[in-house]
């Protein structure tokens, strides 16, 4: 009865993050773009793109955590190995475009909250959820 709690409450998860991720991959696409309009695209297509990916990898990292490890302390763990990679992915990109092309503080913010702040919000949402789900008595 409990995995199928966990379950039903890994699938609520994963729709209430892509509902959260793509409000605000839709809302962040509205900024202005200033300069060439296909670098804002590209960005915002990256953001789309990776808000979608990181529901399915959070689905997959809490399910697997939570198979193995009925603890908030699993939840932590999946969490933060989701999160590594983004930020991994957003430092190397500025790095890259602060070195090939140089430092645009708007365009960089914009691409970076674009790029970001939607997977980031998934992985959020989804941990929140699941660790509401989870009995106390589990901890």
């Amino acid at each position: 009865m409990v995995r199928l709690r966990l379950a039903l409450m890994l699938l609520l998860a994963a729709v209430v993050s892509l509902g959260i991720g793509m409000a605000l991959f839709g809302l962040l696409s509205e900024m202005p773009c200033e300069g060439e309009q296909l670098g804002c695209n590209i960005d915002d297509a990256v953001g789309g793109y990776a808000t979608m990916i990181w529901v399915g990898l959070g689905l997959v990292a809490f399910g697997i955590g939570l198979l193995f490890n009925n603890k908030r302390k699993a939840l932590a763990v999946a969490a933060i190995l989701l999160i590594l990679p983004l930020i991994v992915f957003v430092v190397g990109d500025l790095l890259e475009g602060w070195r090939y092309v140089g430092v645009y503080p708007y365009a960089d913010f914009r691409s970076l909250v674009s790029k970001f702040v939607p997977p980031g919000a998934v992985v959020l949402v989804q941990f929140l959820v699941l660790r509401i789900a989870l009995p106390r008595s589990m901890s």
